[in-house]
């Protein structure tokens, strides 16, 4: 298969209405939070995934199948010399001719020569290039896909990466099993698959994101960032290099220390190379306090939170489809419960209840995923039923 012959767009003018279009679907009423492996889109449109920034445009109702990729299995050592990882890798299935373009998510600052942008395209082993239809901010569009696996490569300046601007990312977690006040700093590409990577190894240790903008300014890879603080923190080690990282690897990161913490303490991120600014943050005790219900039991926080809010929970709930993922990645829900609980997405209250029977029947842990999955998905939800309760 050949690449396509013509340019690229940027999207600077009909194509921003697409993007438009696909953030407006983004309504609590609206059927737009599709979530792998399986999604059934219910109409035509434009859809986007919630977990992993993919999107699609459809023409009429179709399941698509799709999961992440490994770049490490699939782009061979000469290509690597060639071209650079420039989003997750996917693996996508569908019905022919049911899908007409597919958005794959990039992290790329888009500056220069835009021709360098391709999506590859691995199909029995064999790797083919294609020239997007679009390019945008964040993904590029590729129209008319056949399906395999699909990602964007970056073709590399004078076989460097160190010239191609990347949007990054800065997380920061909290470990509660660690000593004192223990945080872990990661700095990352702007990559849905390395968040989730390092989600799940946090949660392992039942460590806590501390919210703080991410976003840092336009960063290079191989490039080292130094972060400096208050006195009293001690740093291990005081640099980190962007680079790109498989999600199947350990993700670097810098821990933080200190004993205690009375007063806030600002964070910086500059340049080795420079000293130039690239992040800041505050992290003020709040941020890492350990809330007082946390001496009761996660599962009894859950259990507790479904069983006092029911009522409520089945005539407010909104966007279902990121807590029937995370079900389903614990094991607590299977295809055919999935089936049964969206048979019912016309009539939300109806799903609500279904849902709520579903997490009832699983048990604690089942209603603590729930639990937890609102407080990211629907915060306010929470926290004016967690409120409403405390002003009885």
């Amino acid at each position: 298969k050949e690449g396509r012959r013509t340019g690229p767009s940027t999207g600077r003018n009909s194509s921003v209405l697409q993007d438009v279009a696909l953030e407006a679907l983004s309504k609590p009423d609206v059927c737009v939070f599709i979530v792998p492996p399986r999604a059934r889109i219910p109409s035509a449109g434009s859809f986007r995934c919630s977990e992993t920034g993919l999107g699609f445009e459809v023409s009429a109702a179709v399941t698509v199948e799709y999961k992440y990729g490994s770049w490490a299995e699939s782009l061979s050592p000469s290509a690597r010399q060639e071209w650079m990882v420039a989003g997750p890798l996917f693996h996508i299935r569908a019905e022919p001719n049911t899908v007409r373009a597919v958005h794959l998510p990039h992290f790329v600052c888009l500056a220069g020569d835009l021709s360098s942008c391709q999506i590859a395209h691995f199909e029995a082993g064999h790797m083919t290039l294609e020239t997007p239809t679009r390019i945008h901010l964040f993904h590029v569009v590729l129209e008319n896909p056949s399906f395999s696996q699909l990602g964007v490569l970056w073709r590399k300046i004078r076989s460097t990466v160190t010239f191609i601007p990347i949007h990054s990312l800065v997380l920061i977690y909290r470990a509660l099993r660690a000593a004192d006040i223990t945080l872990h700093l990661y700095l990352i590409p702007n990559d849905h698959s390395l968040r989730k990577a390092i989600e799940e190894e946090e949660t392992k240790w039942e460590s806590k994101l501390v919210p703080k903008p991410p976003q840092t300014s336009a960063l290079y890879f191989g490039s080292q960032y130094e972060v400096s603080g208050t006195s009293e923190l001690k740093i291990t080690p005081d640099h980190l290099e962007l680079c790109y990282r498989s999600p199947a690897d350990q993700q670097s990161y810098i821990e933080l220390y200190m004993t205690d913490m009375e007063e806030e303490i600002k964070l910086h991120m500059k340049d080795r190379k420079d000293g130039k600014l690239v992040w800041k943050t505050f992290v003020r005790p709040g941020d890492v306090k350990i809330p007082a219900a946390s001496s009761q039991t996660l599962p009894a926080r859950g259990e507790s939170f479904v069983k006092k809010h029911r009522k409520q929970l089945r005539r407010r709930m909104g966007v279902i489809y990121p807590i029937l993922a995370r079900l389903r990645d614990i094991g607590a829900m299977n295809s055919d419960e999935e089936e049964e609980v969206l048979s019912m997405q016309n009539k939300q209250k109806v799903m609500n209840e279904a849902l709520l029977q579903l997490v009832e029947r699983k048990g604690a842990r089942a209603q603590e995923e729930l639990y937890q999955s609102l407080r990211e998905t629907d915060p306010y939800l929470v926290q004016d039923l967690e409120q409403s309760k405390n002003l009885r």
